[in-house]
């Protein structure tokens, strides 16, 4: 089944030429661009199989993937297969620190609340899924569209999915430069586009909690999940663009704070509390990179971390963790809700200003590391 999302490249022709030969091969046509999420829900409409598996126009199903994926399915008795996969920009591949965790790299038989680490293996790419973990499931957003539909698919798994250690997915990265730019790539390069990412990520936790209220028995298991998601939602999907919009002093700062504000007010203040991505990854940032916020995004930071301190007191303690920033805060106090002015700007400034060393060097060592491990194959 080839969804094809009007594109202009001349792929409707070849894969009809394909289907003329084939009649296992199915083109469905939209009858103009609508995104990753249409498409798929279009081929999944028009797709008769037991078995759902995914394969996006960047990337590359490896020699041997699906039967593989098959081969587990039928000797394991499993739901839900999940296959190993890489990353590349054409010349290195390589495989993610988020990714790089036991639950998703370790094979064996696995549950998402036995081993949350599978949660940063959100796509839907990669895996085999039986047609009765995803009745009724639809891919939304032309961002995250697939992170909710994986996750619910996978607890109706239950402990039914396995692991398996061949790699069967390549995953396409555009180096910085490159003309071809996906929608990951052009979420990584715009604070706007993000924001969209956290507006959507508001659907996307509310979604996996209704799952787990559905497919998880106990009320520990349900909370510990729903925060295992929280938290790889800020750890892998907001805590980079808030970082790179910090550093670039992107012009849509403020749109993504105000986005990454309304996503910490939607969530579960139970949830949120238990949180341990969210003050170190969207709510210190801001605080400790001040010198380089102008005005508009100055303030709405500064709103952002009074909603969630007014909302989520317990919140307060962690974020307040060191001498520096406790002092500067002592100063600028974001209860009050206003936006700090003359001392308290000033504090901020200087507290951030005098992190900046440390940082420049840090960050130095991160890039000597990544290019180290992209040099590298797993």
């Amino acid at each position: 089944m080839v969804a094809d999302d009007a594109s202009t490249d001349g792929t409707p022709d070849l894969v009809q030429a394909l289907a003329d030969r084939d009649p296992r091969v199915v083109i469905v046509r939209a009858p103009a661009n609508e995104g990753p999420s249409a498409a798929r829900n279009r081929a999944l409409r028009a797709a008769r199989g037991e078995w759902l598996t995914f394969l996006d126009a960047d990337d590359r199903l490896l020699p041997g993937a699906v039967p593989a994926l098959m081969g587990a399915a039928a000797s394991t008795g499993a739901l839900a297969v999940v296959g190993q996969r890489i990353w590349t920009d054409g010349i290195d591949t390589w495989v993610s620190a988020a990714y790089d965790r036991p639950d998703i790299r370790r094979p064996g038989r696995k549950s998402l609340v036995r081993n949350p680490g599978l949660l940063y293996y959100a796509s839907a790419t990669g895996k085999l899924f039986h047609r009765s973990c995803t009745e009724g499931l639809w891919f939304e957003g032309r961002v995250l569209g697939d992170q909710p539909w994986t996750i619910r698919a996978l607890l109706r798994a239950g402990d039914r999915i396995e692991v398996i250690g061949d790699v069967v997915y390549e995953w396409s990265r555009p180096r910085p430069g490159n003309e071809f730019a996906s929608i990951t790539a052009a979420k990584h390069g715009s604070a706007r586009l993000a924001a969209e990412a956290a507006r959507v990520a508001v659907l996307a936790l509310a979604q996996v909690a209704e799952e787990a209220g559905r497919t998880i028995p106990d009320a520990g298991d349900r909370h510990g999940l729903v925060v295992a998601y929280l938290d790889r939602l800020v750890a892998s999907d907001l805590a980079g663009p808030v970082a790179r919009a910090l550093a670039r002093r992107d012009d849509g700062t403020d749109e993504l704070f105000a986005a990454v504000d309304g996503f910490l007010g939607a969530a579960p203040a139970v949830v949120l509390d238990d949180s341990r991505a969210v003050v170190p990854h969207v709510l210190r940032p801001p605080i400790e990179r001040w010198w380089r916020l102008r005005p508009e995004p100055r303030a709405a930071a500064w709103t952002m971390l009074h909603r969630c301190l007014a909302r989520n007191p317990a919140l307060e303690k962690e974020l307040r963790r060191g001498l520096l920033t406790r002092a500067t805060l002592r100063i600028a106090d974001p209860r009050d809700g206003r936006v700090p002015r003359g001392r308290a700007h000033v504090a901020l400034t200087l507290a951030s200003l005098a992190r900046e060393p440390v940082r420049i060097c840090r960050g130095a060592l991160r890039r000597v590391r990544r290019r180290l491990a992209g040099n590298r194959v797993r």
